[in-house]
């Protein structure tokens, strides 16, 4: 058994400021003051991709009736006509929109009519123990798998796709791939929109050669991670058109790309209000004029469009630029690449609503802040990428993933503090399993947090030469994992087991 060595901050922070890691520029088209860094391709994606349609009105994915999932080779549409090639939940693509209750208890039944192995894991809830999707928990082609267990997590926007191990890039790319929200009937009292007012869209970049959806990952893409010539909103090669009302919307969004990082934006620059990020509400709307969402990460916007009527308002991920530390770029000659513009959803506000335009909210909860003081274990983990051919280049302390290692025990309950050191040029968006954590610090400083780092999450993004410091407990015994959520990564290996005792 291998166990990450354990630091206290004083000696982290120390180190951290002796390797020089402090970023030159903020980037542009960040309305939190992003800061990213050099060496990972942050190209521009065409949408549509040529031989493909695409476009047209944003289509809403179906709400899953039943308690059955049944996976099978099927059909997918980007907007042209339906082609073969994919992998399905129930026939759908985009796959079906889950809705359960706070409170009540998660019960579905997943056959698998694949010819491989799969599974579920539902990304951002505590499973209970064997209910988790852990990369062990396969399920044989041809057999079934009934998850059943608890949910008390807050209300918010979750998800849902397959984790056996070196399998969940391709199976989650060609369409295994799910929202799933908790809700707690509380929205109309808390003054949020609702009904066809509360929009989902599931984000994802997809590569398209000849009309058809290709994934064919070589020595760089596994590198970068796979990245798409195109965007898709909820199987749609964008940019799509949604009618709305002259109202507040809530846009809940899910970048569920293998490796794209995206820059939420209004094409005008325009403010919007972020409200919820992966594990729910935040204490209250924060204006903010760009958003970065990375791959696994969720958030739950506000569009104010009462005085737009006849207007279109146009979603986009907006440019921003790659800046590189001192040490990245001045050491490595690396020069700042760019992430270039590119278009979403276009909303048209056509209809003057009959019931009220809603408005922006003063206040939700307020989010219990973690006690420092009761931190029991400090945990660095470094990332990095090494040396080698084709496989285990990405590592976690210097480690490549093997299923029956248990790298490191948690004690059930105990508050830890853990730390992401990002020591190579490549970001790695870090998941952790069975738990939602609080973002303390980016390079050892407060300040340095952006507006989604406020909320509850289950995903961060750690940027090239960043560290990150979080805070977690976790309350289910189980065996759980944490890896990067660039699935290229997480196949390659970057990932660990935890058991929590």
């Amino acid at each position: 058994m291998h166990q990450p060595p354990i630091q206290n901050r004083r000696t982290f922070l120390s180190g951290m400021a002796a390797l020089g890691l402090t970023s030159l520029a903020a980037c542009g088209g960040g309305g939190d003051g992003v800061t990213m860094h050099a060496g990972v391709n942050f190209g521009g994606t065409g949408s549509p991709a040529p031989g493909v349609t695409g476009g047209g009105a944003l289509r809403l994915p179906l709400m899953l009736s039943g308690n059955t999932l049944t996976v099978a080779a099927g059909n997918y549409d980007l907007g042209g006509g339906a082609r073969a090639g994919a992998m399905l939940y129930n026939g759908a693509w985009p796959s079906p929109l889950i809705r359960i209750n706070a409170g009540s208890t998660l019960d579905f039944s997943l056959h698998n009519q694949l010819t491989e192995p799969t599974n579920i894991h539902w990304h951002g809830l505590a499973a209970a123990a064997g209910m988790d999707g852990h990369p062990t928990e396969i399920i044989a082609p041809g057999t079934s798998r009934r998850y059943q267990f608890p949910i008390n997590e807050r209300a918010g926007t979750y998800w849902y796709h397959p984790h056996p191990h070196r399998a969940t890039a391709r199976q989650a790319y060609f369409g295994l791939a799910g929202m799933l929200i908790v809700d707690d009937g509380g929205d109309l009292l808390r003054g949020l929109p609702t009904g066809t007012r509360d929009i989902p869209l599931v984000l994802a970049d997809k590569r398209v050669d000849n009309g058809s959806l290709v994934y064919r990952p070589n020595f760089q893409d596994i590198m970068s991670g796979w990245l798409g010539n195109m965007m898709t909103i909820n199987g749609t090669a964008g940019p799509v058109t949604a009618n709305v009302d002259a109202a507040v919307i809530r846009l809940r969004l899910l970048n569920a790309s293998n490796a794209r990082i995206l820059n939420l934006a209004l094409e005008n620059g325009r403010t919007f209000w972020l409200i919820g990020t992966d594990g729910g509400l935040l204490a209250s709307p924060v204006a903010v004029t760009s958003v970065l969402l990375a791959p696994g990460e969720r958030v739950e916007l506000l569009l104010d469009l009462r005085g737009d009527t006849g207007q279109r308002v146009r979603l986009i991920s907006a440019e921003f630029f790659v800046t590189g530390s001192m040490m990245g770029a001045g050491m490595m000659g690396l020069a700042p690449a760019q992430g270039r513009a590119f278009n979403l959803v276009d909303f048209l506000v056509a209809n003057v609503p009959a019931v009220s335009p809603g408005s922006i909210p003063a206040a939700f909860a307020p989010i219990a802040r973690h006690d420092l003081a009761s931190v029991v274990v400090n945990r660095v983990f470094e990332l990095s990428e090494m040396g080698g051919m084709m496989t285990g280049l990405h590592r976690i302390n210097g480690l490549v993933y093997e299923d029956r290692r248990i790298d490191f025990f948690v004690r059930r309950g105990d508050l830890e503090r853990w730390q992401f050191i990002n020591r190579g040029m490549e970001p790695h968006p870090m998941h952790v399993h069975g738990t939602q954590f609080q973002v303390l610090s980016r390079d050892g400083s407060a300040a340095r947090r952006m507006a989604t780092d406020f909320g509850w999450k289950d995903t961060v993004l750690v940027r090239t030469l960043e560290s990150v410091e979080i805070t977690l407990r976790f309350t289910v015994s189980a065996n759980y994992v944490l890896h990067c959520h660039n699935l290229e990564h997480e196949d390659d290996g970057m990932m660990l087991n935890f058991n929590v005792v």
